[in-house]
């Protein structure tokens, strides 16, 4: 069962203010002249998780690992039941972008889930990325679940291109795409993006990469930049659009999708990107997370509240997701910033 907390705020006014903290209801009253009553309901996780452990901490990004209690898990044995993995993208001073800094924390923060024995113990888990701070009671909604390349970086990288590092800014491409992008693509179990904001270029290829995505309502967008900044796609971002954007509700087809998006740098809210088939779900930010845990639950493989899937096999599933996406899969893994935009896969 999920408990609903629900924070009442008076507001207006600006006169200082009284708070009222009921905890054991779990209400907070907020009061000043003159009144105006707003509510806000915040979902948290399921109440029948609790935190195993935090895998990685570093500068801003954390990966966190959640598993069923044993005691409300349908089972009766919290291992059985899986792992949720959150990996959080929380440098928010940088809006997320990604820049060598991020890129590398995104390499370590899949390498530790490769290795730490909380994720290698089972094959029975999934994964959710946000860039939601979930380390953090009561922390303001970040406004990004990444805003792209940085582009100040790249612009710097591009001028002090050296004879050991001739193009800087085309690596750090490569390296996201075949070292992020290609491993979330085809990791042996289901993936969750939970979209909190702003999600450009970049970034929505990060969340295109995972194999679900829901996004919040009322702020944020989504966005091909590319013509708008003069850019091309690139051969690896391209191939993962036609991959992962199907028909939408209110398009005849993928094909125009991609032609709105691509084109003209359309801004995608978060009705228009369910409409478009380019995310899953929309729900209110406070509902978010709990609705990405509920999802990822869903896609647990070895679950009796799972998928079930009797003799389920990470190498074959991997396999399956190298097989539906091959073109993306090859362009991200193998392809070259610098490769014709006609070349072959």
């Amino acid at each position: 069962c999920v408990h609903m907390y629900t924070l009442a705020k008076w507001c207006g006014g600006n006169t200082n203010a009284i708070t009222i903290t009921d905890h054991h209801h779990h209400i907070t009253i907020t009061m000043s002249a003159p009144p105006r009553l707003q509510i806000q309901t915040i979902l948290p996780p399921p109440s029948s998780v609790r935190p195993i452990e935090t895998l990685f901490s570093k500068d801003g990004v954390f990966l966190f690992a959640t598993a069923p209690s044993p005691s409300t898990s349908p089972s009766g044995d919290g291992d059985r039941d899986g792992v949720i993995l959150t990996l959080t993208l929380c440098r928010d001073h940088e809006k997320n972008v990604m820049n060598p800094a991020m890129v590398s924390l995104l390499i370590q923060a899949l390498d530790v889930i490769d290795s730490h024995p909380v994720a290698t113990d089972t094959n029975n888990k999934a994964l959710i990325i946000t860039g939601m701070n979930l380390n953090e009671n009561n922390a303001p909604a970040s406004k990004f679940f990444s805003n792209g390349l940085d582009l100040e970086w790249f612009l710097r990288a591009n001028s002090n291109a050296s004879e050991d590092n001739p193009k800087p800014a085309s690596k750090l491409i490569e390296s996201f795409n075949s070292r992020v992008l290609a491993r979330i693509l085809t990791l042996p179990f289901r993936t969750v993006a939970a979209i909190n904001g702003h999600c450009i270029g970049a970034g929505l290829f990060l969340a295109l990469a995972c194999d679900y995505r829901i996004m919040r309502t009322k702020r944020g967008y989504v966005q091909w930049p590319e013509s708008r900044l003069g850019m091309r796609l690139t051969k690896g971002f391209a191939e993962l659009s036609k991959a992962k954007i199907g028909n939408g509700i209110g398009m005849s087809s993928d094909h125009h999708v991609l032609r709105e998006g691509v084109l003209t740098a359309k801004m995608f809210n978060s009705a228009e990107a369910l409409s478009s088939g380019i995310i899953d779900a929309e729900y209110p930010i406070e509902e978010l997370y709990s609705h990405a845990f509920r999802m990822a639950m869903k896609g647990l493989p070895e679950s009796p509240s799972g998928m079930n899937l009797e003799y389920f096999d990470p190498k074959a599933y991997t396999e399956i997701k190298v097989e539906m996406y091959t073109d993306a899969y090859r362009a991200l893994k193998f392809g070259k910033v610098e490769d014709f935009p006609s070349s072959r896969i």
